[in-house]
């Protein structure tokens, strides 16, 4: 396969980890999605989520947008034209579409928080990947902390639900409108959770991303993919390590206080340790994993449609189902709506070149273009 197609098939597969972790903010009462389940199944599933999917597959889509930062900046190059028009106004329209996917889809939306991290990687475009790879460890450390301070909040959780902060989620079990001021009530509560949870390490997987694009990580000879497949043994072994003490520490497994609190902060570690290896991992499988490049090639579509999907068997405008099913059956339910959403990503390419959403970023990025230059 073409290196576009090994990118769109991390980013098909990177849609499967974003829609497990979401989920359960989706179907659950947020005081739900943050306190431990009871039955063994479910405390399994959450074990599961927290061990192998959540933090690693936000920094693998990261990774990739800091990549496609560095192709738009070449290909400018190459057409001999300005490079921050065009980005000026994509990161523009990512906000303007993060903003409608909180109010309308998922207030738990990383696209406000992609904008404004684009940003700051525009001033990097220059940098030498040695530089970028620097910046990129230092977020490690800015990580740890931002973790520990969200243990802190998990740990205040129920004393929350308890008191003035209504973390009930009864607007999800009414009509679309109903759902749309929930998301509102409930979005400053979730951005704050996005800043600290993705903020820090998004940033440093830009760098990488951006980085992996200098060097040409993505090509079939490229040294640096090379030397990164021969330290897997090592990254799986910190991987496996940091992210099964941040297990325990979310299944309540460490004693309280301190030791829960670092066993957050090893997440900093475990989510780019593991997403690593599951880049060369699924760098070697590419060849078997073609059903995933149209569900790649259309990532915002995929990743909007998921959560629309979900809305429609969870919110009161659809099935309703919402406080209803457990960690175990949501799991289930994630695999299933990735796999709806992939193999409609099949037949729509069959006819149109992009996704839905994606074409509608495209155009609202050339009509603010338009605008730009006019001024």
């Amino acid at each position: 396969m073409t290196r576009s197609s090994s990118v769109d098939v991390l980013r098909g597969f990177a849609l499967l980890g974003i829609g497990i972790v979401n989920l359960p903010y989706l179907a659950l009462p947020m005081a739900a999605a943050l306190s431990l389940p009871d039955g063994t199944a479910d405390v399994v599933a959450k074990g599961i989520v927290s061990l192998l999917f959540e933090g690693k597959f936000f920094v693998l889509f990261s990774f990739l947008f800091g990549w496609g930062f560095g192709v738009q900046l070449a290909s400018a190059a190459r057409a001999g034209r300005p490079a921050a028009p065009q980005y000026r106004a994509r990161l523009i329209a990512l906000a303007l579409f993060g903003v409608g996917h909180a109010i309308l889809v998922f207030h738990g939306d990383i696209l406000l928080a992609y904008a404004v991290l684009g940003a700051g990687l525009w001033a990097l475009r220059d940098a030498t990947p040695r530089r970028l790879v620097r910046i990129a460890l230092a977020m490690v450390p800015l990580a740890a902390l931002a973790f520990a301070i969200l243990a802190l909040l998990d740990a205040s959780a129920k004393d929350m639900a308890q008191g003035a902060v209504d973390l009930s989620g009864l607007g999800y079990q009414g009509s679309f409108l109903d759902a749309v001021a929930q998301r509102l009530a409930d979005w400053p509560i979730a951005l704050t959770v996005v800043v600290l949870f993705n903020g820090p390490l998004a940033f440093g997987a830009f760098c990488l991303g951006l980085a992996a694009q200098k060097t040409g990580f993505f090509e079939p000879s490229s040294v640096t993919q090379r030397d990164l497949a021969a330290r897997i043994p090592l990254l799986l072994v910190l991987a496996l390590s940091a992210n099964a003490v941040y297990m325990a520490a979310t299944l309540g497994l460490l004693p309280s206080g301190l030791p829960t609190t670092l066993g957050y902060a090893a997440l900093a570690l475990g989510a780019p340790t593991l997403a690593a290896v599951y880049v060369v991992a699924i760098l070697r499988l590419t060849p078997r994993l073609g059903l995933l490049v149209p569900a790649g090639s259309m990532p915002l579509t995929g990743y909007i449609a998921q959560g629309v999907l979900a809305g429609a068997l969870f919110h009161g405008w659809g099935l309703g189902l919402f406080g209803t099913l457990g960690n175990a059956a949501l799991l289930g339910v994630a695999c299933l709506i990735w796999g709806v959403v992939t193999v409609a990503a099949v037949f729509w390419r069959r006819r149109w070149a992009r996704g839905p959403l994606d074409a509608a970023l495209r155009a609202v990025v050339k009509g603010l273009g338009r605008l730009g230059s006019r001024g």
